[in-house]
């Protein structure tokens, strides 16, 4: 048995002696969808429970089409239930045999955490497992479902045992442009440089309460993920490293096609490009709210991410799909700019990784 076989084995056992019953904390790329089909079907087997009825949650369709693939690969078609978390009102009421919660940190906390934490007390075997939840969101779970942690094998621990690569942060701080005059607004029409504009934002954040506040905090958070500034920055990136295979994570269609380079994202009418960079046919691709999970990309060492909030998970997430072992240290290029504001974002966003992987450079 390799390493990594072992290890699974080893998880496996502890959800087996926890009588199926517990948070799961397994890195990424550690082969979390296999460990969790191993487990039911091995744990069933021993309870004498012939072809259970098994409900697997999750967030979005890149870990259902995960799950399809790996039963494939174990040949083994157990009677599964796929349901997003959306849609658990549609199946909460069912006497599941196993219950399984995948990417567990993220299921939404305000409308459908309270209903998967009374599945958790009403049933008997229930698994919530991720590979970057955080302390935060973890205490909301453990509050919610009354579940303790069965398993903790975080990234660092995967980077040790040599099951996946070791990586590297560096963060290009670029200043917004202060000198040319652009045109904002749609009905009324304005010019301002892109500080400017960026400091008019924030002071309606700063000087606004409730839902409006709220409302010019998401469109500040809209400008400085898709301004000029970072573009231009970013696209000198890209055209200083052309010879590189890399992933571009950003947050908005119209920003993505401002690179030039492939891309993908829910609209796409089918998965063409997403399967040319996975082949190696392409080697650069710009992908949109897709890919961060659920998706293994072979020979990949370098990830872009330009869309910054302070959601500590998304980054894990982003960063993992360059942890594979088959190339040297990954190293991850992020972007922000010189506003505290955003910088406080990423500042959050990089609690729990280890701060001496992380290098600073202004641009």
């Amino acid at each position: 048995m390799t390493k990594k076989d072992l290890i699974q084995e080893d998880i496996i056992n502890k959800i087996i002696d926890s009588k199926f019953s517990g948070i799961v904390e397994s890195s990424v790329r550690s082969g979390k969808t296999r460990i969790l089909l191993n487990s039911v079907k091995r744990y069933s087997e021993l309870i004498m429970i012939n072809n259970p009825n098994i409900l697997v949650l999750y967030p979005n369709i890149d870990i259902k089409t995960s799950w399809e693939k790996e039963c494939e690969i174990l040949e083994y078609f157990p009677n599964i239930t796929y349901c997003t978390f959306i849609s658990v009102d549609k199946v909460k009421d069912i006497d599941w045999d196993f219950v399984i919660i995948d990417e567990c940190h993220l299921i939404p906390k305000e409308n459908i955490l309270p209903i998967i934490g009374n599945m958790c007390q009403k049933l008997k075997h229930v698994i919530l497992a991720s590979g970057t939840i955080s302390f935060k969101t973890l205490v909301d779970i453990k509050y919610y479902t009354k579940l303790s942690v069965i398993v903790n094998y975080n990234t660092e621990d995967a980077i040790k045992d040599e099951i996946i690569c070791d990586y590297q942060i560096i963060v290009y701080e670029y200043e917004l442009d202060s000198t040319n005059l652009v045109e904002f607004g749609k009905t009324k029409k304005w010019k301002s440089t892109e500080l400017k504009e960026c400091n008019r934002l924030s002071y309606k954040v700063d000087t606004t309460q409730g839902e409006e506040k709220m409302f010019n905090a998401l469109n500040r958070m809209r400008f400085i993920n898709s301004c000029s500034s970072l573009v231009n920055n970013v696209k000198k990136w890209i055209n200083s490293n052309t010879d590189l295979r890399f992933i571009l994570f950003t947050g908005d269609e119209n920003v993505g096609k401002k690179y030039n380079i492939p891309m993908y994202n829910s609209k796409s009418k089918d998965d063409l490009v997403l399967k040319q960079f996975q082949n190696e046919e392409i080697n650069q691709i710009c992908l949109i709210k897709k890919g961060k999970q659920g998706i293994t990309f072979k020979s990949l060492q370098h990830i872009l991410i330009t869309a910054i909030d302070s959601n500590s998970e998304n980054l894990s997430q982003a960063l993992g799909r360059a942890l594979l072992n088959d190339t040297e240290n990954a190293i991850i290029h992020i972007f922000v700019s010189n506003q505290q504001f955003q910088k406080k974002w990423l500042t959050s966003a990089l609690t729990g990784i280890n701060q001496n992987k992380i290098q600073w450079k202004k641009i």
